[in-house]
């Protein structure tokens, strides 16, 4: 008897094992979803409250409002307008390149005057002032007044920007006598020059480069 009684009891809990295992194994997939779901990753504020102090993400922008990366404000040039650190007049031709004009100009001692006042200026490149006749510049630098002559005879009282300037126009220059303005589709002239190099801006007017030197009548 006792032992049916030991065979009896080793059977049934032989048989609540199987039962645990059984029950273990037919868990169902939207159980296993069910279980699942208290694990999922959390987002948005929920996220941000996971993040350890001092590590918050950047914003995409960099930190800086309304600055796009490529699209910073252009710096602004030292001078725009083409004369360099407000130059005067005879200060801005020679800084242009015409250094010939520069260098009578302040032989005849009119530096002064022209960075005084408001000038348009028609200044001979340098090429123009060695294409003169040999001799005619020193003959010139010789004569002061004669020089005098030639240089304000370039000179014309107010700003001409070339968008200014009409076919046909006399212009009264500084030494009295006038320069006709001719226009055509593909050049300016005035006198018997050429206007090469227009609009150099200077603070007190304008220079405009030609390649003759004007000589007036008389002379």
């Amino acid at each position: 008897m006792l032992l049916l009684a030991g065979v009896l009891f080793v059977s049934g809990c032989a048989e609540d094992t199987q039962e645990e295992v059984d029950t273990e194994e037919r868990v169902t997939p939207v159980e296993e979803v069910a279980l699942t779901e208290g694990t999922e990753e959390p987002s948005g504020e929920d996220a941000d409250e996971g993040l350890v102090p001092g590590q918050e993400e950047e914003s995409s922008i960099g930190g800086e409002e309304g600055i796009i990366p490529g699209e910073e404000e252009p710096s602004i040039g030292d001078n725009e307008s083409g004369a360099e650190d407000n130059q005067t007049i005879v200060d801005a031709a020679e800084a242009a390149g015409y250094t010939m004009f520069a260098s009578v100009v302040r032989d005849a001692g009119l530096e002064d005057t022209l960075n005084e006042g408001t000038y348009t200026v028609f200044a001979p490149t340098n090429e123009a002032f060695d294409a003169l006749p040999e001799g005619t510049l020193d003959d010139l630098r010789a004569d002061e007044q004669a020089l005098n002559d030639v240089l304000t005879y370039h000179v014309v009282e107010g700003e001409y920007m070339a968008s200014d300037l009409e076919d046909g126009q006399m212009l009264t220059t500084v030494q009295t006598d006038e320069l006709p303005v001719g226009i055509t589709d593909d050049e300016v002239t005035i006198g018997n020059a050429t206007v090469v190099e227009p609009d150099i801006i200077a603070s007190n007017g304008v220079i405009h480069g030609i390649n003759e030197v004007l000589i007036p009548s008389g002379l």
